[in-house]
């Protein structure tokens, strides 16, 4: 009975430790190459600076380019949140915006002064959030991407 439980605790741990220690892997803005590293997982991502100095990834999934900007930051280090954002030279009508904000949970889209459609996404950092919520953040913007362009008729 002794040997059976040790094989059950053996195989258990073996198969359930990786995956515990990747979701309690907790990522916040003070390990931003960590999201960087994550954001390479969907296409490309470089580590950049806007203009009041808190970092910002430039990115491509599936040749649509992308912004994530870090946001209310102290010392340009520790930030709250992080937005993603992207912009189409296209301009669907309002209500195709309306219908998409109305029908979706986790982005907003909107029309900028010139009438192109704009999408954007927000995710809370503060307290930190684990590598697999962020990996699934980055796989639900790629999702989210596919969605928004076949929307307002971008592919």
């Amino acid at each position: 009975m002794i040997k059976k439980t040790l094989i059950f605790l053996a195989t258990f741990s073996f198969i359930f430790l990786p995956t515990l220690s990747n979701a309690l892997e907790i990522i916040d803005s003070s390990n931003i190459t960590d999201v960087v590293k994550i954001a390479r997982n969907y296409g490309s991502a470089t580590l950049s600076t806007q203009p009041n100095g808190n970092p910002k990834i430039i990115g491509k999934i599936d040749n649509i380019p992308y912004i994530v900007r870090f946001r209310n930051c102290a010392n340009q280090t520790q930030c709250e949140d992080m937005n993603f954002r992207v912009g189409f030279l296209i301009k669907p009508d309002a209500s195709v915006i309306n219908n998409w904000n109305k029908t979706k949970r986790f982005s907003k889209a909107y029309l900028d002064n010139d009438n192109d459609a704009i999408l954007e996404w927000d995710v809370i950092l503060s307290g930190g959030i684990s590598k697999e919520n962020m990996n699934k953040s980055f796989s639900y913007w790629r999702l989210t991407l596919a969605q928004f362009t076949s929307h307002i008729g971008f592919k």
